[in-house]
């Protein structure tokens, strides 16, 4: 199945499960076919039951090409599907508009789905709001709902918030869950309405208890929060248990955490353990992280950090940074896997470029001890730095060797340092002229620093052609804050001054290339 086609099929899914219902097929239409055998709808839902789609879908081209509405809509229905033959979506919307201009509401609503999402036909949301809200008038639910969302959003009909909010109101006390949980989630936020938070819990318990998981899963965030509802941890337990149940892996990682908490202040470890490994099972990073711990620490369950390496590692390779340093921290010290300093700083090295400042840390400590080697990494100086920063021995020597040396990252993160005073004593002078040789030295982060000292005359004589300058050579990689510093500079110059900054650019560009040959 093509990808368009999958994604068509899961945009449909809420309406094809509101009317699965409709396969179980009771009618006894009956038709000859052309060898004089008579075929009933009856075989086709027998069919469809016992997973023979291909006769299923034979039984119903026969019955749908003598007229019958009921085998059109279903025709249509199971080309939508992929089921008996291959999927299909310019035919479903043949067979669908069929059986609608008989009037079938349930057929209405299908191809009206199909004309908004432009699945099988053109897009066309006039003819999507045609269709459904014909559909609605007949009483049908998910149509209902479906006009109720498109005239809030003014999609194919003029915008009306009243009307859409009827329609939804009609669908929800007809019982469509769906419905229910749009009307409480827009008195929860006061869309279009005042916030009613009454309303809001009535319609999410609604929805809830017709078994609409997100529902369940939006109340129970509130009652253990306390956000919008009145904070309840047993009512948070109830509906989190439900959406756990029902397969949603979120929920079973809440539930999991919140029995880890402790709903009365103390750990149920039976409960917490139970869920957070179905979570941690279903692929969540955060429930395989957490069981790492408990595993690692012993916590409700026997210590064993072979175990607790190999949750830690699924949540790492998931990208989960606290998984990432946890395994680090095993691979440094050898505990539950082989001591290996080169994977530590592997994975320490993936947790600091997505930002985990602790990580960055430790890197640069394995590097300030030899363990691991500094050249060949181009972040070496900005992991030296948050070591620094971490008052790690060593590591403002190695930045202040390399700094000395003429390392432009070295001198940038070193004013970093010596700017913001962590890890040294504040040096605001020293730290302009490093971040000048870095800037001359081609770092484009010093150059920004120098830019913006240039604009408000912080460590220097202010003069927006030196900035101008710095924030154009900044902007030469294309850095979008660059350029918009640059640009907001030049509306506070004159045509002679941006000119001026321009030549101090290019003659800058000039004596590197010329210091390159």
């Amino acid at each position: 199945m093509h990808s368009h086609g999958k994604a068509v099929v899961a945009g449909l899914a809420v309406m094809l499960a509101a009317t699965a219902q409709t396969l179980v097929w009771t009618s006894r239409c009956a038709v000859a076919q052309e060898t004089g055998e008579q075929v009933t709808m009856e075989e086709s839902a027998d069919a469809y039951a016992k997973g023979d789609f291909k006769k299923a879908i034979d039984v119903l081209k026969v019955l749908a090409e003598k007229g019958d509405v009921l085998a059109q809509f279903r025709l249509g229905h199971m080309y939508t599907e992929g089921k008996g033959e291959p999927q299909n979506l310019a035919l479903a919307a043949g067979w669908l508009r069929k059986a609608s201009d008989q009037g079938h509401a349930e057929a209405m609503t299908l191809l009206g789905r199909l004309y908004l999402q432009g699945a099988g036909v053109d897009r066309d949301v006039t003819e999507a709001a045609a269709l459904l809200n014909k559909a609605a008038e007949k009483g049908n639910l998910e149509a209902q709902r479906y006009i109720g969302k498109m005239y809030r959003g003014g999609i194919g009909v003029e915008k009306n918030v009243v009307a859409g909010l009827v329609w939804l109101q009609s669908a929800a006390r007809g019982g469509n869950a769906a419905a229910q949980f749009d009307l409480g989630l827009i008195y929860a936020n006061g869309d279009g309405v005042q916030e009613d938070l009454a309303e809001a819990e009535n319609w999410l318990v609604q929805a809830a208890g017709n078994n609409y998981v997100a529902a369940q899963y939006l109340l129970a965030q509130n009652y253990a929060t306390g956000t919008k509802l009145e904070k309840n941890i047993g009512l948070a337990i109830e509906w989190y248990t439900r959406a756990a149940n029902a397969g949603l892996v979120e929920a079973q990682r809440d539930l999991g955490s919140l029995y880890l908490k402790g709903p009365a202040g103390t750990p149920e470890y039976e409960q917490a353990i139970k869920w957070i490994t179905v979570a941690a099972e279903n692929g969540d990073p955060v429930s395989q992280s957490n069981l790492g711990y408990l595993y690692a620490t012993g916590s409700g369950v026997d210590q064993n950090e072979v175990s607790a390496a190999g949750w830690y590692e699924k949540a790492a390779n998931a990208g989960y940074i606290r998984a990432q340093v946890a395994l680090a921290l095993m691979h440094e010290r050898g505990r539950g896997v082989e001591e290996n300093a080169k994977k530590a700083a592997d994975w320490y090295r993936r947790a600091a470029l997505a930002g985990s400042d602790t990580a960055a840390a430790k890197l640069g400590e394995l590097m300030v001890s030899g363990s691991v080697p500094a050249n060949g990494d181009d972040n070496a100086a900005k992991w030296m730095a948050s070591a620094a920063r971490g008052s790690i021995a060593g590591a403002l020597t190695w930045l202040s060797d390399e700094a000395e040396k003429g390392s432009a990252s070295a001198q940038t993160e070193l004013g970093k340092l010596y700017a913001d005073g962590k890890g040294v004593d504040p040096d605001p002078q020293r730290a302009t002229m490093l971040f000048e040789s870095a800037a001359e030295n081609g770092d484009a982060i010093a150059q920004m620093r120098m830019a913006r000292k240039y604009a408000t005359g912080d460590g220097v004589t202010q003069d927006y052609i030196h900035a101008h300058k710095w924030a154009n050579l900044a902007a030469i990689g294309g850095d979008e804050e660059a350029i918009k510093l640059r640009d907001t500079f030049a509306k506070l110059m004159t045509q002679e001054q941006v000119a001026g900054a321009q030549k101090l650019a290019r003659e800058w560009i000039a004596s590197k290339r010329k210091d390159q040959q």
